[in-house]
């Protein structure tokens, strides 16, 4: 009875010293809620809840003081502190969720957001936070999740349906969360007891054996033993911590952290020795789509085979798994010779057949290099160095492992500039849209114009080349891309010189990707008014690499919508011909390379493209076009449309309206 009365005095106690945060929490979000928006005039009833929670609130502090200073000290009293602590709780919980119920109709969805989401980090806060007591860890997130949860089910709207599904299905994770955690908690503090309890029944066990000395022998040689016993449990638990702390579980390398923590001290040694430390960034060629095509199982049996080819160059814990297919190995006392002849055996070692559950498979490695002293002191500095020479390296199509320079910290310096530039281009009007036509092959009439993104950056033009992937790698691409979709149906909205001719623009898999995207789709054409038919999207073919379900269900939404489908640069990528039976598209765009080479290998490659486009309905866009003989070729070959410097280079939308196509025929 004692021990139970003990573990309800140590739940109410964690409880408790839990509540201050979550009471500040809700009485701050409630003020931001009601006051903190300065757009949103408070309505009295919005006046009354804040009113409400808050005394309830207040109610709460009155009662951790009473608690901390009377009742935490009674063993008798805390059966009752949990009781009191969940009434307040609960009642904290109602009145967040009857302010959803009772002004959902009311708010609008930028309104409503704030709310909920709200309401959503309280109920996750509840799982730790509240784990002391079960019953009241799975209440507060129940009341807190389900009223919202149902006022979104049997909304008349059908996107807070779905956020209703969404906070319903949250719900569920969460009362999985709340019980498991709240079986932890009192497992530790069952267990916390029970040891106190023991530690209590030795004290008496060896005062008792104090009055009989023979009875003391026996005593000791068995206190002596527990004591063994107990000493090994707590090194063979230590070794577990340490492992779970700093040892990935796959590839049983040190972890991203414990090698950080490690290289510091390895830098250290290598100044006060005198000698040279490399560390070379390792990062996989072709693991991707290795694990997207035969699965996580073939993917991590790769990834240990692997650990074991780079282990064999390395010393204890001096290889590290940095993240998914990247690792990074630490070279005490070598010079840039050693650490560039041990990178290029790392990476032949890589390259040979790993074979897999029946499968026989390639990988390749790119690998960077930095030095300590020579290039950095900071270990997070010196891997972020490794880092970007193993990206350049990639990105040259080196086999060779790099070594950072001088020449690559000029050329990082001014991707950096670049990509800083790139952070304000948008709010500082240096981007701006060019427009090339795409030309029938019967009439020659403009069938559309794609938008062509460029930046003068402070009177420099940089190139999309150069922009794009830095775009792409920062994030930033979203909102750049953001900006040309809505631009481009801003533009074509208002064409009067052919108000026929659709826009095509360009739209990258991280874009595409994106859960927003659909809804960024629907608000640029909602508010520029340009209708669907005259919108056209192009992706390229690398994009059909990733989440093949998830890009073919969004290419049937965006067709839905009467917007065609264009896929870019076809035959230049990963992907092949039969990509076209599975997916939805409209039209095929001929990569420029083998228009050039029309007269050689090139046309067998068009001529193929043309057949299997034609038996499946997608009609075909030669990209390219510079001189009058391709024009005639491809369109004796069947091509529907042409593009090219042939017709116009890319123009300003203003100069649209004045240029005046000076091929009449593409045969005259």
């Amino acid at each position: 009875m004692t021990l139970q009365k003990a573990f309800h005095l140590d739940a109410a106690k964690l409880l408790y010293d839990n509540g201050s945060p979550g009471i500040f929490v809700s009485a701050l979000a409630s003020s931001i809620l009601i006051f903190g928006l300065s757009d949103v005039q408070a309505h009295s009833s919005q006046l009354i809840w804040w009113f409400s929670i808050n005394t309830i609130l207040l109610l709460r502090v009155i009662d951790l003081v009473e608690w901390r200073i009377n009742s935490s000290k009674s063993l008798s009293s805390g059966m009752l502190g949990i009781q009191r602590y969940a009434l307040g709780s609960i009642a904290t919980a109602i009145a967040w969720s009857l302010y959803v119920v009772i002004f959902y109709q009311q708010l609008n969805n930028i309104e409503l957001f704030l709310p909920m989401m709200i309401i959503c980090c309280l109920a996750g806060g509840s799982a730790s936070l509240l784990s002391a007591s079960s019953f009241l860890s799975v209440s507060y997130s129940m009341i807190l999740l389900l009223p919202m949860s149902l006022a979104g089910i049997f909304s008349e709207l059908q996107h807070r349906q779905v956020l209703g599904l969404l906070t319903l299905g949250f719900a569920a994770i969460m009362l999985l969360t709340c019980i498991k955690a709240s079986r932890f908690t009192k497992k530790a503090i069952h267990q916390k007891n029970l040891n106190s309890s023991l530690v209590e029944d030795m004290e008496k066990e060896k005062n008792h054996v104090a009055r009989a000395n023979q009875e003391l022998e026996v005593a000791s040689s068995e206190l002596n033993q527990v004591n063994i016993n107990l000493e090994d449990e707590v090194k063979r638990r230590t070794d577990e911590i340490y492992k779970l702390s700093n040892v990935d579980p796959l590839t049983q390398l040190v972890n991203r952290k414990a090698f950080t923590v490690s290289l510091e001290a390895l830098i250290e040694q290598s100044v006060v020795k005198d000698s040279p430390l490399a560390l070379l960034f390792i990062d996989l060629n072709g693991f991707k789509k290795i694990n997207d095509t035969m699965g996580h199982k073939v993917g991590d049996s790769v990834l240990v085979k692997v650990t074991q080819r780079i282990s064999a160059f390395t010393e204890n814990n001096r290889a590290g798994r940095w993240n998914g297919d990247e690792f990074l190995v630490a070279l005490p006392y070598s010079d840039q010779e050693t650490a560039m002849s041990i990178a290029k055996a790392i990476g032949t070692s890589i390259t040979q057949p790993i074979f897999v559950h029946g499968n026989e498979l390639h990988l390749s490695a790119s690998i960077g290099i930095a030095m300590a002293p020579a290039h950095s002191l900071s270990a997070t500095e010196l891997i972020q160095l490794a880092d970007l020479t193993m990206c350049e390296q990639k990105r040259s199509g080196n086999k060779r492992p790099r070594m950072y320079s001088n020449d690559l910290k000029v050329k990082i310096t001014a991707s950096q500039m670049i990509l800083e530039g790139l952070q304000h281009a948008i709010e500082r009007k240096q981007l701006f849209l060019c427009y090339q036509p795409i030309q029938s092959a019967k009439d020659n009439v403009s069938f559309a114009f794609e938008a062509l993104l460029r930046w003068d950056f402070n009177g420099k033009f940089i190139g999309p080349d150069v922009f794009i992937p830095l775009a792409e790698k920062s994030g930033l691409i979203k909102e750049i891309g953001a900006w040309v979709l809505n631009r481009a149906c801003m533009d074509a909205c208002h064409w009067q010189f052919n108000q026929q001719a659709a826009v095509s623009v360009n739209v990258s898999v991280i874009q595409l990707m994106d859960d927003g995207f659909i809804r960024l789709l629907d608000n640029c054409l909602r508010s520029s008014g340009l209708a669907p038919e005259r919108l056209h999207l192009e992706v390229t073919e690398s994009t059909f690499v990733e989440n093949k379900v998830k890009i073919r269900q969004l290419l049937q939404q965006i067709q839905a919508r009467k917007i065609d489908v264009s896929i870019d640069d076809f035959g230049t990528g990963y992907s092949s011909l039969s990509q076209l039976q599975s997916l939805p598209v409209n039209y095929v765009k001929i990569d420029k390379s083998f228009v050039d080479n029309i007269e050689g290998k090139g046309e067998a490659i068009i001529r193929a493209t043309l057949f299997i486009a034609r038996e499946l309905n997608c009609q075909t866009i030669a990209e390219g076009v510079e001189t009058k003989e391709q024009a005639i070729a491809l369109s004796a070959m069947g091509v529907d449309y042409l593009q090219g410097y042939y017709f116009a280079k890319p123009m300003k939308n203003e100069d649209l309206t004045i240029w005046q196509n000076p091929i009449t025929s593409i045969f005259s």
